[in-house]
């Protein structure tokens, strides 16, 4: 008679012969067992979970410590958007003066968001990664699930001892990595602050809510990746199952679902790439174009991976020979492995660039959408506010025809004193001397003129006219660094494209206001050559006779130039994205090592035991795993290519782009840190299992 185990209603029956994946199987024998056998030892559902999880604890200490470090890190980014967001340790900006305050809170709402970025970037990226991980491993168990299937159990049995056993691991790890991750808050709020907050007074404190949030996300994911993933084996039959698990050699086919998914986005990255879309921001055609092609590479990564591991393992099996051969013949076989190891590669080459690349093509757009129309041939840069030397040295020129600086200062409007945006920029304008080009560098009067402007007097932008109707005749109050304030009447209506001067809300012409304002940031000015004048004569002339340092004369193109790359010190925060980024794929990239080279201990038994040295397996080993690795670089290069496609269609016609500072330096040693990361992985992780096997024996 067979012995039956009942479990929610299902019979379960354990009388069968369940194999794993040793020679013995998880159950510490393998064969049948019969219906003479006692009732202690026929497994229940505890000692089944028990059993997989003592003969898998190779790869689920892996599992353990990367799903334990991606927690560490979104628990501690999520506390830290809290406490950014609560304004820990923060002075109370009650006590402050109206300028002071505004430009606190406006930085903590800065810090908050920057947290939040922060924050979401290692949660998506350790939830994805997490998924394939778990994905991953349950793919390489289908013998042992066909084996429980054929031994009487149902597929929603097997599902469930599939989630007991993976959620013990994922959940304790993540449990104990977002607690640990209340100990990295306070460092990882300094790197916030030195990413260009200095002036935030700010002391992070750990937050409860950002532990749960972080658990309760990877746990989550942890759960829908086991689910999906144990679905989808136990929907075939277990014949099926142990067909494919014998039978893996060649590609994985594509199901029709995924050649959807990716002609859909190869469709839209082709539109991105090769159609110009009125009114749609360059940052909005990036964000697109490299979802579309992580769609792609996604929806393909079963087919890609392998076909890019086949040609470039070629010359690897011509140069290391025996193991190189080895090492091409398991990266075309194994799509599982190989694709386990180059999606985190992927990810982090294609998010990061193209994060980076957004950040500075941005940029790039907006400095050229400012300076392009500006007619003045020279540009002179000031630090201070005092123009008493340009005014001295341009007016007494003869090779000047006209000049005009622009000031951007940043004031307090009257009002509501709590609210973090209230604080206007303002433009300044100083003629520096009349000609008959001063029109062509002076702003566009669209309502009343020049005359309109003076102490008391202040003229709207265009933009800021859209925000509001019927501007004139009304007043603005403005807060000055000494906490007066000053009324003035909006008598006019200006465009100040043709200045360049184009961020501000507001337009003044009175000096002594000016040297009022709470927070004066810098001057630019803007010079008309004198009729058959060269401008570099002029430029060169201008830079000899300054008094003061800090000046700098220069030609328009130059000055974009300059503005383009300033991009690099403004955008300090990208250095940190890129960082957080390595330390995500080296955790996953470090396990997906691990677990292949564990789950090709049996097979590497056999070839030691025929002959084939311990050398040979683990050189084979590292060459296999940097085959994949190459893979992954090859196909994250062509998805940077389509990103870089929209940058040039958007930029190249508008300026040279040697000037736009594109990520191929943070491409390129990305690429050679995750080449010599998996070899070091793979070597060190086969070299121990081998000498482990040989000890054994």
């Amino acid at each position: 008679m067979r012995k039956e185990h009942t479990m929610e209603g299902k019979s379960l029956s354990l009388g069968g012969s369940i194999t794993g994946t040793g020679a013995s199987g998880p159950m510490g024998g393998g064969g049948s067992q019969t219906a003479g056998r006692t009732k202690a030892r026929t497994p229940g559902l505890a000692s089944l979970v028990r059993s997989f999880l003592h003969e898998h604890r190779s790869s689920y200490t892996v599992m353990v410590l990367a799903v334990m470090a991606a927690s560490v890190l979104t628990s501690a980014w999520a506390q830290v958007a809290i406490a950014a967001r609560k304004g820990d340790g923060m002075p109370d900006t009650r006590a402050m003066n109206s300028y002071d305050r505004a430009m606190t809170l406006s930085l903590q709402d800065g810090a908050s968001l920057i947290s939040i970025m922060y924050a979401c970037i290692c949660g998506f990226v350790s939830i994805f990664l997490v998924i394939t991980s778990v994905g991953f491993l349950i793919e390489r168990r289908r013998r042992e699930y066909a084996m429980m299937r054929l031994s009487g159990a149902s597929p929603r049995t097997v599902r469930l001892i599939s989630l007991l056993e993976f959620m013990i691991p994922v959940g304790l790890s993540a449990l104990v990595g977002s607690l640990a991750g209340c100990l990295l808050v306070p460092a990882f709020a300094k790197s916030l602050i030195n990413s260009g907050l200095e002036a935030l007074e700010m002391t992070a404190h750990p937050h409860p809510m950002g532990i749960v949030l972080a658990f309760a996300g990877i746990l989550l994911a942890g759960l829908l990746g086991t689910w999906f993933a144990a679905r989808r084996i136990t929907a075939i039959s277990p014949i099926e199952a142990l067909q494919d698990s014998e039978n893996r050699s060649g590609t994985k086919s594509i199901g029709p679902l995924r050649l959807i998914i990716a002609l859909a986005g190869l469709a839209g990255g082709l539109a991105m790439v090769y159609h110009r879309f009125n009114g749609m921001d360059i940052e909005i055609q990036i964000l697109a174009t490299t979802g579309c092609l992580l769609v792609i590479i996604g929806a393909l990564a079963p087919v890609l991976v392998p076909a890019c591991a086949n040609l470039i393992g070629i010359p690897f099996q011509l140069a290391f020979r025996g193991a190189g051969l080895l090492a091409r013949q398991r990266a075309r076989k194994e799509n599982r492995s190989s694709t386990a190891i180059a999606v985190p590669i992927i990810l982090m080459l294609v998010i990061v660039t193209g994060l980076i690349a957004l950040g500075r093509s941005s940029w790039a757009q907006l400095s050229l959408s400012r300076n392009k129309p500006v007619a003045a041939e020279v540009m002179v840069t000031t630090d201070t506010k005092d123009t008493r030397d340009l005014d001295r040295q341009l007016r007494s020129s003869a090779d000047v025809g006209s000049a005009v600086t622009y000031s951007k200062e940043s004031w307090r409007r009257a009002g509501n004193t709590d609210s973090k945006s209230d604080a206007p920029f303002i433009s300044a304008m100083h003629i520096n001397k009349s000609g008959k080009a001063l029109d062509t560098i002076s702003p566009a009067f669209i309502t009343g003129s020049a005359a309109d402007l003076g102490p008391g007097k202040v003229a709207v932008t265009s933009k800021g006219h859209s925000q509001e109707k019927n501007p004139l005749g009304r007043t603005l109050t403005l807060i000055d660094k000494n906490e007066k304030r000053h009324t003035l009447t909006i008598t006019a209506i200006v465009d100040m494209t043709p200045t360049g001067q184009t961020t501000g809300d507001y337009l003044i012409m009175d000096d002594s206001l000016s040297q009022l304002a709470p927070d004066n940031r810098g001057l630019t000015t803007l010079v008309r050559t004198a009729p058959r004048v060269q401008t570099n004569d002029l430029i060169s002339k201008l830079n000899a006779s300054w008094d003061s340092k800090g000046i700098k004369a220069c030609t328009k193109k130059e000055y974009i130039r300059s503005d383009i790359q300033r991009s690099q010190k403004v955008q300090r925060a990208m250095p940190q994205i890129a960082n957080g980024a390595i330390v995500l794929t080296a955790i996953f990239l470090m396990q997906a090592c691990a677990i292949a080279v564990n789950e090709r201990r049996q097979e590497n038994r056999r070839m030691q035991a025929a002959g084939v040295s311990r050398g040979t397996l683990v050189c084979s080993s590292i060459v296999e795993s940097v085959i994949d690795a190459l893979s992954a670089i090859l196909l994250s290069a062509l998805a940077m290519a389509g990103v870089l496609a929209v940058i040039f269609h958007q930029l190249s016609g508008q300026i040279d782009m040697s000037v736009v500072p594109l990520p191929y330096g943070y491409f390129l040693v990305m690429a050679l840190w995750a080449i010599g990361l998996a070899a070091a992985a793979s070597g060190l992780y086969s070299w121990f299992s081998s000498r482990a096997d040989t000890t054994r024996r």
